[in-house]
Formats: C-alpha cells, structure tokens, sequence
C-alpha cells in the first residue's frame, strides 16, 4: 500500500489535487477537514468538538485528530493506496501514523508533497472559498489569519528531520491545478513502476 501526504497551509490545494490523484489511481482520499465537516454537519459528539477548535481556527488536538484518523485508516485495509490530505499537522500525529502503519503491516509514508505559497495569495482563495463553500472558518479574514499563523506556528517544521529529506518533493502551489496534478502524477508513477 502507497502512502502519500499532501502537505502544507491552508487554501493551497492539497484538496483539490487529493481528489485528482485518488480519481486517477483509484487510492483513498484521508481528509481530516472533510471527515470534521461530516461529523460537524451530522451533530455527532466528534463534531460539536472538532468545530469549537475550527471555527476558532486553531487545530483540533492531536488525541481527537489522530483517533478518528486511525479508524478511518482501518477500513481501508484492503486499498492500494491512501491520499492523507491536512494529516499529519504535528510531530505527534506523524508518530502516530507511523505507529498504525506498523502495527497493521501497512507499509510506510513513501512521499510528502510539500505544496508551498505566498501567505496573500492564501488569504485570497481561502476568501474566495468561503463565499462559494460557506465555511465558517473561510469567511472571516481574522480565522483565517488566525489558521494561517497556527500552520507557520505549529506544522510548518514538523517534517523537518533528516529522516523525509529524500521524501519530500516540494511543490509551487501558484501555479495551475493542471500543471500541478501533472507534475504529482509523475512522481507517483516512478513510485510505482
């Protein structure tokens, strides 16, 4: 199984491309925002807190992040690969993940795609989201500053380790979803083939 993570700040277009790749090799889309919003929508006692923490833009702790992260990770045993889109946010969750790949015989992280960009162009499709979303945590410029400096503040660094070096491929997230997905898909092919 192929582990791929898609890293870095908010409103960078991990989302987008995590649904382009999980289309095009048929892996599984892990997004920790997406599977908060479901709860959240639902009402479900996961949801009422995973939203205290977003719509104040602050991260959700990592005991809650990587529980749920671990359950959806066990129902999908039998994939060929898993997309992690917004996980891990934190030293802690990366050791976490780790420790489920290992204890399932899951294989390990193969490839971190460091997606990077200016902090205005960030502001600007967070925005320009949350008109066409209605994310709480898009529509207000102070959440969104707020998670903007919470990234820089607490996730930025985390893969900074001599151990990701030859598995970290950083990527401009300025440039066109097209380009982009293009750019992914090869690097994923050399891993497979």
């Amino acid at each position: 199984m192929i582990h791929i993570i898609l890293f870095g700040p908010p409103g960078c277009g991990k989302g987008t491309q995590a649904k382009i790749i999980s289309n095009k090799f048929g892996f599984i889309h892990l997004s920790t925002g997406m599977i908060f919003r479901d709860h959240i929508t639902k009402k479900t006692s996961l949801g009422k807190l995973a939203s205290y923490y977003i719509n104040k833009g602050i991260l959700v702790p990592d005991g809650i992040t990587t529980n749920m992260l671990n359950v959806e990770i066990q129902k999908h045993f039998k994939a060929k690969g898993i997309i992690y889109d917004g996980y891990p946010r934190t030293k802690n969750q990366i050791s976490s993940l780790e420790e489920v790949l290992k204890k399932f015989f899951l294989g390990k992280i193969d490839i971190i795609f460091y997606f990077f960009i200016q902090k205005k162009l960030i502001i600007n499709r967070l925005l320009k989201r949350g008109k066409i979303s209605h994310r709480d945590d898009d529509t207000d410029i102070i959440t969104v500053q707020r998670r903007i400096k919470e990234y820089h503040k607490k996730t930025s660094l985390i893969w900074e380790n001599y151990k990701w070096k030859n598995r970290i491929i950083k990527l401009n997230a300025s440039l066109s979803v097209k380009k982009i997905s293009i750019f992914i898909e090869k690097k994923i092919l050399n891993l497979l083939y």
